[in-house]
């Protein structure tokens, strides 16, 4: 595969992010916290990668255009966005 085929998103920009958050989580000093939360919080960034994966090939499936893309994604990250800090209000 030739680096001209390789399609940048914001999903998958946002999937990159969170599979090195959870690395992070992974390589965390243990010492001062409990090891099993690190993990949970590391599966859980993890399961989300993969829906964030799941839904950019979808996404890239369904609108050929590279400039939609980028307009559908940006919106769908920033009301995920949103809709996260209503639900951390409530």
């Amino acid at each position: 595969m030739s680096l001209s085929r390789i399609k940048i998103t914001p999903l998958s920009i946002v999937t990159a992010i969170c599979i090195f958050y959870a690395g992070l989580f992974l390589m965390e000093d243990t010492r001062s916290f409990i090891v099993s939360d690190y993990y949970i919080r590391a599966l859980y960034t993890l399961i989300l990668a993969i829906v964030l994966f799941i839904t950019d090939v979808v996404f890239r499936r369904i609108v050929p255009n590279t400039r939609w893309i980028w307009l559908i994604q940006t919106s769908f990250i920033v009301l995920i966005a949103i809709m996260i800090l209503i639900f951390k209000k409530i």
